[in-house]
């Protein structure tokens, strides 16, 4: 049979802390606390009673789930929060505070019941598992941007390129324009390296990287190392006639630079440029296109370097 000595036996022997507070008293003090919450926070049962137990919290006060708590007690409602409290010695541990109103036969509230476990353990696995998942989110963003962008010269990645242009392909069969390919090459660069270092070639390779993004001006075009010392320019909205104009331009603008090359019949620093204008279409794969401006390309060479040559599919 069910009594009042089976209850206060099993709120004594329980193993989670449990306090009763008086709700009509001012500041609802404690008036009750088991052996499990003096082992909880360190306090004797003399140093608990008749306080409210925000004094758990010290001067921790300013913890978002205490206006929570607060606001549930003023409507005599269930809450179950997590606060950090503080046991008698000054240590911190993780508090999981259920608390329930209880009320008299007429309605009336009389007291808070309030069941406390000390879940520190699985907060700090928590903190420490939002801390590594940042770390990889961190990490997954430094690493897509690595596949995105080239990491030399910062401007887009032959990944992304390679990805773009098959999405481009595919989007311009449906609208019927053209695409427009640039592939470009700096001349006799290995003699440039073998001449004044592999550092003084990389920053060549930023400059002619920063001469090509910046002659950019519409959100169709982009510029992407391929590889080495070969760039691409990927334009939509060109005529051809504009697409070689682009390029010549861009010869001119890197030779501009005035890069000393002793080891170039032009004694400075040139790219070579193939051009190609081509409208996608569903019977054929985008690697034409690059193959295609490969060879206009291979014909800029062939006819000496610093010029660009247009290949009509």
């Amino acid at each position: 049979m069910f009594t009042i000595e089976i209850l206060m036996q099993a709120v004594m022997e329980s193993r989670d802390g449990i306090l009763i507070a008086d709700a009509r008293a001012p500041d609802h003090p404690v008036i009750f606390a088991n052996p499990a919450f003096e082992q909880l926070s360190g306090y004797d049962l003399e140093d608990i009673l008749g306080r409210n137990c925000r004094f758990l919290q010290g001067t921790d006060q300013a913890q978002r789930n205490i206006s929570i708590l607060a606001n549930s007690l003023e409507k005599g409602k269930h809450s179950i929060v997590t606060l950090r409290n503080y046991r008698k010695d000054g240590s911190l541990f993780w508090n999981e505070l259920s608390i329930s109103p209880v009320f008299d036969q007429s309605g009336v509230l009389t007291h808070f019941i309030g069941i406390q476990k000390d879940v520190t353990a699985r907060v700090v696995l928590e903190q420490r598992l939002r801390k590594e998942r940042r770390l990889l989110e961190r990490d997954k963003e430094n690493l897509e941007q690595l596949v995105v962008h080239d990491t030399l010269t910062g401007i887009y990645s032959r990944k992304y390129f390679e990805d773009q242009l098959r999405t481009r392909w595919d989007q311009l069969i449906d609208t019927q324009e053209s695409l427009v390919m640039m592939f470009i090459d700096v001349d006799y660069f290995k003699g440039f390296n073998d001449t004044y270092g592999h550092i003084a070639g990389d920053d060549a390779l930023r400059k002619v990287a920063s001469i090509l993004d910046d002659s950019l001006r519409r959100d169709s075009e982009f510029v992407a190392r391929f590889g080495g010392e070969e760039f691409i320019v990927l334009a939509t909205e060109m005529t051809a006639e504009q697409a070689i104009m682009h390029a010549e331009n861009l010869c001119r603008s890197v030779r501009d630079l005035d890069i000393p090359h002793a080891a170039s019949p032009h004694q400075f620093l040139t790219i070579s440029c193939g051009v190609v204008r081509m409208k996608p279409s569903s019977m054929a794969q985008p690697e034409v296109l690059l193959e295609q401006a490969d060879s206009a390309l291979y014909q800029a060479k062939a006819r000496g370097r610093n010029q660009v040559a247009s290949c009509e599919p």
